[in-house]
């Protein structure tokens, strides 16, 4: 059975292709929930009009599938809130991007 760990390290895979970090070490990932229907994702962009959105859930969704191996339907969706802030990061995106952590 799959977990919220391992969707998380599907997830990990997902790389943002103008930042070059994964999207969970960027904080993009707001909400994973596993339920009898299916596997439910929500993500946030850094900036409302980020023209990666479409991109970045549709990897998303390919790597939770692949995860889960098409055992459970995935519904990945980009929100409009919360806003992203850069404290979302993990110390180990800070560092590669050059912030303070």
């Amino acid at each position: 059975m799959i977990t919220e760990d391992d969707i998380f390290e599907a997830l990990r895979q997902v790389i943002d292709p103008d930042i070059g970090v994964n999207i969970v070490d960027l904080g993009l990932v707001e909400r994973v929930a596993i339920a009898p229907e299916g596997i439910y994702v929500d993500l946030i962009m850094t900036t409302p009009a980020c023209p990666q959105s479409g991109y970045i859930a549709d990897e998303s969704e390919r790597a939770v599938r692949s995860a889960c191996k098409d055992a459970h339907p995935v519904s990945v969706q980009v929100v409009d809130s919360p806003f992203w802030q850069p404290d979302r990061m993990s110390d180990s995106a800070k560092k590669i991007m050059g912030w303070p952590g």
